[in-house]
């Protein structure tokens, strides 16, 4: 009967669709799912113990604390030294607490902070209770003052840091200007400067230049802790002017300055400077029968006058004291200036002068003295400049300057010695530049 009833069974699940055999499968195994779970219970404290562990903040606040380290904060800051600055105006200003300012004051060697200067820069460390961790004033490239915090001291000490000096050599051949074509060959701003005021006593840079003209030197690099911060010295320069040869090498005297020889030992500085006003030009030389511009009458033009901006700086020509400084008929705000018992020097049509000029005073070659302008005969601003030798005027253009002291007896023979070294490094460095432009 079984076997029959079986048979029945699979016969009529042959005949159904199969499709409606799966739908019915499904449907039978989750009636069996249902009653399967509705028999168990959930034990509701056991499951929020186990799906709700809580974790207390205090404890896990703590747990952080102890595996993170928190740095201190320290911010750097920086100030320029400015006039009626201290040591304590500055910290307050950067906003440093009194009490620990005082500390840093009263530690030893305090001293060596004593003296700020105007323009230097101090740089601070401070930490995030505003208390000095260090501080550093730069005295300048190389060189200054150190303050570092030890448990609730300072110690406060000098530093000088490690210079070096590299040689470098330029050859320049003028074909537009002395300072287009320096820079062009990559000589810097100062260097160019420096080589204009060693040759200033013998060459006029403004009117003596010409096309083909040329000059070599020698000059020095200065690094610190391998990194390059200023040019140094010219140590030796040769300029080739109109088929002149002009040649300066730098010399340390026994005395500790340093100065400018040629080669001989001669001093290329000159008692006085070829020009007063730098970047000028002639508007009109030394003549003794000169129409006058505004008069209209011969009159003899007893110097020479350099057409310049208006204010550009006039510049004592040689060491001397101030004989008048004033007003004086045509010449407008007028300084005349005597240098020795046989030289004096005149500047006239000022626009003013320079502050502490006055009768009496003491000047310095190469020192501004007043400013270019127009006052009295004058049809635009320039400078009128007189040379006197004895009392007699004579053409500031043609006048040989006297040299100033050579080098002393005690030097000359190092002296000759370290020119010929100078010499011969230059030679060097010309011939390896002419063989290398060769190629």
């Amino acid at each position: 009967m079984l076997r029959k009833t079986l048979k029945q069974i699979r016969l009529i699940l042959s005949t159904y669709p199969r499709r409606h055999l799966y739908l019915l499968a499904t449907g039978f195994a989750l009636m069996l799912c249902i009653v399967f779970f509705s028999s168990m219970e959930l034990d509701s404290d056991s499951s929020k113990e186990s799906l709700y562990n809580q974790i207390s903040i205090v404890d896990l606040d703590s747990q952080v604390n102890k595996d993170v380290f928190v740095p201190e904060l320290i911010e750097f800051k920086k100030a320029e030294i400015k006039r009626n600055d201290s040591l304590f105006s500055i910290l307050r200003r950067l906003g440093v607490i009194e009490k620990n300012i005082i500390t840093l004051v009263n530690s030893d060697t305090n001293n060596l902070l004593a003296q700020i200067k105007v323009g230097k820069i101090l740089e601070v460390e401070i930490n995030d209770s505003n208390k000095v961790l260090s501080l550093n004033y730069i005295k300048d490239f190389k060189s200054g003052v150190r303050a570092q915090k030890t448990n609730e001291t300072y110690k406060i000490e000098e530093y000088e840091l490690l210079t070096e000096k590299s040689l470098v050599f330029r050859r320049v051949e003028i074909s537009n200007s002395l300072y287009a074509d320096g820079l062009r060959e990559g000589l810097p701003d100062s260097v160019i400067m420096d080589l204009v005021y060693i040759f200033g006593w013998d060459i006029d840079f403004i009117h003596d230049i010409r096309p083909g003209d040329s000059y070599s030197l020698i000059y020095e690099e200065v690094f610190v802790n391998g990194e390059k911060k200023l040019d140094g010295d010219i140590l030796i320069a040769e300029f080739l002017n109109q088929n002149s040869t002009h040649i300066a090498i730098r010399y340390k005297l026994s005395n500790g300055t340093s100065e400018y020889f040629s080669p001989e030992g001669r001093n290329v500085k000159k008692a006085f400077l070829r020009s007063p006003v730098k970047f000028s030009y002639i508007s009109s030389k030394y003549n003794l029968k000169r129409k006058h511009p505004i008069l209209h009458t011969i009159r003899s033009h007893n110097g020479v006058d350099y057409a310049a901006k208006r204010g550009s700086p006039v510049r004592a020509t040689g060491d001397g004291t101030i004989f008048f400084a004033g007003v004086k008929n045509g010449c407008g705000n007028e300084i005349e200036i005597k240098h020795s018992e046989d030289y004096s020097t005149r500047y006239c049509h000022l626009q003013k002068f320079s502050t502490r000029i006055k009768k009496g005073k003491k000047v310095e070659q190469g020192q501004t003295i007043g400013y270019v302008g127009s006052s009295g005969l004058a049809t635009g601003p320039h400078l009128h400049y007189e040379f006197h030798v004895n009392g007699k005027h004579t053409d500031p253009l043609r006048v040989k300057f006297p040299n100033a002291e050579p080098i002393n007896a005690g030097d000359k023979k190092e002296y000759i010695e370290h020119a010929n070294n100078m010499l011969s490094s230059l030679k060097n460095y010309q011939i390896l530049t002419n063989s290398l432009a060769s190629k």
